[in-house]
C-alpha cells in the first residue's frame, strides 16, 4: 500500500508540472507549478521512508538491481524539482523526471534478496555513492538530450513544434545538456578514482567488465565535452554522443549487475 501511495504522489506531481507548461494564464500555471513542486517534494520524503524501510535497515547488504533502480530515482527527482523551481520552462520534463522517479520508486519496493558484502569500509561506501549519484546526474543530462534531439529534428524538418512548444528553447536545453554531463562527468570521475584506488581485485570481484565499460563511457563523454568546447559541439551531435556515452554506462552499471545476479548467482564485495 505504502509504495502505491508514493508512486501516486509522484504521479500527481508529474500531472501538475507538466499541465502548467500549457498555454493557460499566467497566474494558473505558477499555481499548477507549485502544487507540482509541493506534491514533488512530499513523494521525495515518502519516497526516503520507502528506501529506509527496504534498504537502509538491513546490515551490511548489498543492493539488487531494483533498488538500485529505487535510489537513482530518489536522487534524479529532487535535481528535477529544483530545475522546475529555477527554471520554470523545464516544468514538463520535471514532469517526466517525478514520473519516472515513481516507477522507480514502485520497482524498488518490493523486498529483493540481498547479499552480505564481504568487505565494508567507508572508501567502499564513498566509492557506491559516487557511483550512484554520478548515474543520477547523468540520467538526468539523457533526458535533456532526448528533449534536444526531438526539438532539433522537428526545426530541421520545418514542421509545426505542436506538442514540443512544451520544451525549452534549444539554447536553454543544450546549456541544460552540458551542466549537468560537466556535473556528472566530474562525478564520474572521481567514482573511477575511487574505485582503482580502494578496489583490490577486479578480477576476483567480477567487475572487470563493469571498469572496462565505465571507462568507455568516461571516455565518450570526455570526448564529447572537448569537442564542445574546442569546436562547438551541438544539437544532433550533441545527442549521439551524449545517448552513446549513457548506453555504455547502462550496461556498466546494469547490465553487469544483471548478469552477475540473475544469471550466475554471483554478486560484488
Amino acid at each position: 500500500m505504502f509504495p502505491t501511495i508514493v508512486l501516486a504522489c509522484y504521479a500527481a506531481s508529474a500531472a501538475w508540472l507538466a499541465s502548467s507548461a500549457y498555454r493557460m494564464t499566467e497566474r494558473a500555471a505558477e499555481g499548477r507549478r507549485i502544487a507540482g513542486l509541493a506534491l514533488g517534494a512530499i513523494a521525495i520524503a515518502l519516497h526516503a521512508v520507502l528506501l529506509w524501510r527496504t534498504v537502509a535497515v538491513r546490515p551490511s547488504m548489498g543492493l539488487a538491481v531494483t533498488e538500485s533502480l529505487s535510489l537513482i530515482g530518489w536522487l534524479m527527482a529532487p535535481i528535477g524539482l529544483v530545475l522546475c523551481f529555477l527554471k520554470p520552462r523545464f516544468v514538463a520534463l520535471g514532469g517526466v523526471i517525478a514520473a519516472g522517479s515513481g516507477l522507480a520508486a514502485l520497482a524498488g519496493a518490493e523486498r529483493a534478496d540481498g547479499f552480505a558484502l564481504e568487505h565494508q569500509s567507508w572508501e567502499l561506501a564513498a566509492h557506491v555513492i559516487l557511483s550512484t549519484v554520478a548515474y543520477a546526474v547523468l540520467s538526468i543530462s539523457v533526458l535533456l538530450a532526448i528533449a534536444l534531439g526531438l526539438l532539433d529534428r522537428r526545426l530541421r524538418t520545418r514542421k509545426p513544434l505542436g506538442w514540443l512548444t512544451i520544451l525549452p528553447s534549444v539554447e536553454a536545453l543544450e546549456a541544460g545538456v552540458f551542466h549537468s554531463l560537466g556535473t556528472g562527468f566530474a562525478l564520474l570521475t572521481l567514482s573511477l578514482f575511487s574505485g582503482f584506488m580502494f578496489i583490490e581485485d577486479l578480477f576476483a570481484q567480477h567487475l572487470i567488465h563493469k571498469t572496462v565499460l565505465s571507462c568507455l563511457a568516461w571516455v565518450v563523454f570526455a570526448i564529447l565535452l572537448f569537442g564542445r568546447w574546442r569546436f562547438g559541439w551541438r544539437g544532433r551531435t550533441a545527442t549521439q554522443w551524449t545517448l552513446s556515452g549513457f548506453a555504455l554506462l547502462a550496461l556498466a552499471y546494469f547490465g553487469s549487475k544483471i548478469v552477475l545476479e540473475s544469471v550466475l548467482g554471483k554478486h560484488w564485495g
